[in-house]
């Protein structure tokens, strides 16, 4: 081969070598802007964003299946509302009272007693994203409550079978901010057959964030299965957790 040839053909391929070098290293740093705990320039994608859009996403297919035809609301006070509205007499309880927010707000909108159900010190297991046991706790503190609030304090498992042996009525309407599966399973499960046809139920946190179907949703499906209770879709929060039901 020529001596200029040679060179030329040298020039190309140290050229291509140079250019193939450089695409991989462009593409072993897009990897790693896109893999990499660190990120480089740009945060690595959001685990924590991801789970909740599949939850929504979850939520949403849900809705298409068994909600389209009931009413979105903005804000869990909205549903709350609404779903008051729907009760009719007996039985007005909380459970999950915390700063006694929601409890007041019912308060505010039914003449009966309102019994509300806490133990004060948060979270009795773990839940999700990290809140531990304890968490939400209001370190034993009672919240200040409406003249026709009844407080009954402890654990769920403790204080309900005194409660049910002393009232007799059917439940009108129980608002379950319980969080865990075990928390409200022990609530339906102690309530049972104080829960009837006409008896709404608006649950705090029943879908739409990660693990949702292993909680308040898992545990109403099993009790309405275990009793062989049909019910219907009063509405839910389109931008939170909540959702209303009336036993039918």
């Amino acid at each position: 081969m020529p001596v200029n040839l040679k060179a030329r053909a040298a020039s190309w391929l140290s050229r291509a070598v140079t250019r193939v070098l450089r695409e991989d290293a462009v593409e072993r740093r897009l990897w790693e802007i896109v893999n990499a705990p660190r990120g480089g320039e740009w945060p690595a994608p959001n685990i924590d964003a991801e789970l909740a859009r599949r939850a929504a996403t979850q939520a949403a297919e849900y809705v298409e299946r068994r909600m389209v035809q009931v009413p979105s609301f903005a804000w869990r006070f909205d549903l709350l509302e609404h779903a008051l509205r729907r009760a009719g007499d007996g039985l007005v309880l909380e459970f999950g009272v915390e700063d006694g927010e929601s409890i007041n707000f019912i308060a505010d909108r039914v003449k009966a007693t309102v019994h509300g159900f806490d133990s004060f010190e948060g979270l009795p297991d773990p839940w999700v994203q990290g809140l531990e046991r304890g968490a939400m706790s209001m370190g034993g503190r009672l919240p200040a409550v409406r003249r026709n609030v009844e407080l009954h304090v402890g654990w769920f498992q403790d204080v309900l079978p005194g409660f049910v042996a002393r009232h007799h009525e059917h439940v009108a309407f129980m608002h379950v901010d319980c969080d865990l599966y075990s928390s409200t399973r022990c609530v339906l499960d102690h309530l049972g057959e104080r829960i009837v046809p006409g008896t709404v139920i608006q649950f705090d946190e029943y879908f739409n964030y990660p693990g949702w179907r292993e909680h308040e949703f898992k545990a109403f499906r099993e009790f309405v299965h275990d009793r062989r209770l049909r019910y219907d879709y009063l509405g839910y929060v389109r931008t939170g957790y909540s959702v209303a039901v009336v036993i039918r």
